[in-house]
């Protein structure tokens, strides 16, 4: 380690050296460096559910997390009121939200956007690699991005856009010049970081003031972290842009022109729903790594999930270590019988009475050189019939092959190869990735060899939006798994939330699933409940029927055999529930059962058409209209013909107190179609017919202390009230749970994608753990090597880039000028065209003339 003292003088101020530095002592926004610990790597992954809580507790108080988010959120507005009055044009090239990050911090931005995208795809949101717009903007020759949509005419980023800079560490070369070049484009950039005090933080801090009402940082508060595999610095970022997706979407949809204009899909519902199983996802990240919240140690009945997965990692480390050891068997057996004199045939040979001089003895020579040739591959038979593992694996280098949705398929990734890159060849892993519903199966089957080691994280398929995906899923380990090669194929591993064993998986972790069910979750689970009663009670009344018919007369018998009509408890049904829930559906199950569901749901809807005509019928009918007229004369109180906003207000709170008043006054001005301040009858009755109006205006998005905060669904399951306040009798609880499958895929991107890189990390950290402490054992201390290392002269706060950022001070200045050219040029233009506009218009009379 080279440490260099820089010595503070009267002319530090002047230093430029001096204006780069981070001040680590009394520095109120570094976090602390940590303790030296013997596994950095460890000490990440349990820290995991400490900061994860962290950020939530701070999102919810006045911090400056919130500030920024403060300032997020008047960006995100002025965005908006441009889109609505036409100052900004909305077409593809146009981009209205550019995330940018390298390398981790890109694909976990990418989840974010693709998330941000769906949910508004009006908006053009965009996540570019750092690099890409370093060499699109920032070299004096452009650099284009062959394979790639990009280019300087496809990506328009003069009109301002709101930048987000991703960097899990905040010092990472790429980022930190896209902090320089993008304040030439826009003056809304705002930072993702590991602490408030970075380089990237730095560089906004100098474009803004150091004024916290002006702050354009959110902080992870992970601070410094030695060691290179990412685990905690990745979990927290996911978890913030969590927290900073649920504030976007609040900003946007509180206001009506903003839906419209940005075409919002989410709705507040969905908010809650993504906000409680946020909050729940503490205790499963607790179970995962064994830590709670505080850093304490979780007591061992609720370790078994990470039990489990250390247990697949010690497996899977077997593979990777049966090689030296069938070496140093070798060793042991080659240095005893050479030493001696005896070997293992010959050896037999002689003590059965064969003599040197006798032909049979170059036989038992050849034996023993036969032995010596095959003996690694012997040791390594014995060492798997010891461990009892497949013993027609190949016996060479192993490769693990991870398979999951994008950003958790490369963040694992880089985190196992991060894991052996200063492993012994020996012990040397290749490690690659894919998206198991899309090109895994193209890219990595026909390299599936004996012994390659398969990990695959499973959607939860429980939930009907999810179904298809983890049938894919499923479908992809299958394909995998059955290709041989001498009757061996690869190991497979899933990782998910639905209990159910694939056949040709070697094992199966379960993660427990801490959220409340989804309404489609909770049909299936009383239809369900409901067929294992009926089973049950049909086996219990045929039991003492058979008991009953011997010893009694014939009419008794005879009567025994009647039906008897029972209602069923609902004591008995929770017990059948509870039973049935033990039961596991796999994907095929479930996706054949919510088939069945929707085909009983359109017999009933076709049944019941003639109710619904009647229904629609009535609300157009004469008798409708004078209830509506009834009830508007209610409200208006003072008898003028219009209602006020001050008494539709009153009128509404009176039926619900917990109405909000900002949502009852936003939902006034949608229906005061010609502005006037009042509303007239045809309006009114838009109003009353509007469903499901109570449960939509009964949701708040701010705290008692006034701080804009999705408030966590506190339903029993997900769609309790859709349920029971159903308007349309005929709608399935299946057809109403289809109003569930954004938050369903909300869930999956942001909440249970998490839970499963924990989990791998989890396993491939006991995997390297029992690989890197081998090494120490057999050579005395001797040799070693560290996983919380790497090759590479670069440490993870400074990660190189392959474009250069030397022109981006020129380009700045060539930037700024150009788009002050551009706009100027664009505003004679303007002004141009409505002065010959004016002339023509003033001419027109005397030309006709």
């Amino acid at each position: 380690v080279n440490v260099v003292l820089l010595q503070q003088s009267m002319n530090a101020q002047t230093n430029q050296l001096s204006k780069r530095l981070t001040l680590l002592e009394n520095n109120e926004f570094i976090e602390p460096l940590l303790d030296d610990v013997d596994d950095p790597v460890l000490a990440d992954i349990r820290d995991i559910p400490r900061v994860c809580n962290a950020i939530q507790q701070d999102w919810r108080t006045v911090g400056l997390n919130r500030m920024t988010a403060w300032n997020l959120a008047n960006c995100i507005r002025e965005r908006m009121k441009g889109r609505v009055d036409g100052s900004i044009q909305s077409h593809g090239a146009q981009i209205d939200i550019l995330v940018t990050g390298c390398e981790v911090s890109l694909w976990v931005a990418e989840q974010f956007v693709s998330d941000l995208q769906k949910s508004f795809p009006y908006l053009f949101i965009r996540a570019v690699s750092s690099n890409k717009l370093l060499g699109l903007f920032g070299q004096e020759l452009v650099m284009p991005c062959t394979g790639f949509p990009y280019s300087q005419k496809t990506m328009d980023i003069k009109n301002s856009p709101i930048v987000m800079i991703i960097s899990h560490s905040g010092g990472t070369f790429g980022p930190l010049a896209c902090s320089n070049l993008l304040q030439s484009f826009s003056s809304s950039i705002f930072a993702v970081t590991s602490e408030w005090d970075t380089q990237v933080g730095k560089q906004l801090r100098s474009m803004y003031s150091d004024d916290l009402l002006s702050s354009r940082i959110f902080s992870t508060g992970v601070g410094v972290r030695p060691a290179e595999p990412c685990s905690v610095s990745v979990v927290a970022t996911h978890q913030l842009l969590t927290n900073i997706f649920e504030h976007i979407c609040v900003s946007i949809i509180s206001e009506p022109t903003f839906r419209h204009v940005s075409g919002a899909v989410i709705t507040e519902l969905d908010l809650q729903i993504l906000e409680r199983c946020n909050q729940e996802n503490i205790r499963a990240l607790e179970e995962i790594v064994c830590v709670d919240k505080h850093g304490g140690e979780l007591h061992e009945r609720r370790c078994k999930t990470e039990v489990e997965l250390r247990s697949a990692g010690d497996l899977w480390a077997d593979h990777i270590l049966e090689v030296p050891k069938a070496y140093i068997m070798s060793f042991i057996y080659i240095m005893a019988t050479v030493t001696s004199g005896w070997p293992l045939v010959c050896g037999l040979a002689t003590a059965c009475g064969l003599r040197s001089s006798d032909w049979g003895f170059f036989i038992t020579r050849f034996l023993d050189a036969c032995l010596y040739f095959w003996l690694p591959q012997i040791n390594i038979m014995i060492l798997r019939l010891v461990q009892g593992r497949n013993l027609r694996h190949r016996m060479v280098g192993r490769t693990v092959v991870i398979g999951d949705c994008p950003w958790v398929a490369q963040s694992a990734d880089a985190f196992l190869s991060k894991i052996f890159a200063c492993s012994y060849s020996i012990a040397g892993l290749n490690v690659l990735h894919g998206n198991p519903a899309d090109h895994l199966v193209h890219r990595h089957t026909h390299r599936v060899v004996r012994g390659t080691l398969l990990v695959c994280g499973r959607p939860d398929g429980r939930l009907p939006a999810l179904t298809s995906l983890e049938a894919s899923t499923c479908l992809s380990v299958n394909q995998a798994s059955s290709i041989q090669s001498i009757g061996g194929t690869c190991e497979s591993i899933t990782i998910g939330h639905n209990k159910s064993k694939l056949p040709l998986s070697k094992h199966a972790i379960y993660l427990k699933s801490h959220r409340p069910l989804f309404l489609s979750e909770k049909v299936l689970d009383d239809i369900d409940a409901h067929e294992d009663l009926v089973r049950q009670r049909k086996a219990k009344q045929s039991e003492e029927k058979d008991s009953l018919v011997r010893g009694r007369s014939f009419y008794e018998r005879a009567k025994s055999f009647l039906p008897e009509k029972k209602d069923v408890s609902f004591l008995e049904l929770s017990l059948s529930r509870s039973r049935k829930a033990k039961t596991a559906r796999s994907s095929a199950s479930l996706l054949g059962a919510y088939v069945d569901l929707e085909k009983q749901a359109r017999q009933t809807r076709s049944e019941t058409a003639d109710v619904f005509l009647a229904v629609e019928k009535m609300i157009k009918d004469r008798q409708g209209i004078e209830n509506a007229r009834r009830l508007f004369n209610e409200i208006d109180s003072d008898g003028n013909g219009v209602i006020g906003v001050e008494e539709f207000i009153a009128a509404y709170q009176k039926k619900d107190p917990n109405l909000a008043e900002e949502h009852l006054h936003r939902l006034f001005a949608e229906a005061d179609v010609d502005d006037d301040g009042m509303l007239q009858f045809d309006e009114f009755v838009k109003v009353s017919q509007m469903p499901n109006l109570v449960s939509e205006l009964s949701v708040k998005n701010r705290d008692s202390r006034g701080l804009t905060q999705v408030q966590a669904s506190k339903e029993r399951y997900f769609g309790e009230e859709l349920r029971k306040h159903s308007l349309n009798p005929g709608v399935s609880s299946l057809a109403m749970s289809q109003s569930q499958f954004f938050s369903m895929e909300l869930y999956e991107s942001r909440i249970a994608s998490m839970q499963r890189f924990v989990a791998m990390t989890v396993m491939f950290h006991q995997m390297g753990m029992r690989v890197q402490s081998f090494f120490p054992k057999i050579s005395f201390g001797y040799w070693g090597y560290r996983m919380d290392r790497t090759h590479s002269i670069m440490r993870i706060a400074s990660t190189a880039s392959p474009v250069s950022g030397a022109d981006v001070r020129e380009r700045i200045e060539e930037v700024r000028l150009m788009l002050k050219i551009e706009n100027s040029v664009a505003l004679i233009a303007r002004t141009w065209r409505k002065y010959s506009k004016g002339k023509k218009g003033r001419k027109s009379p005397i030309s006709s003339e």
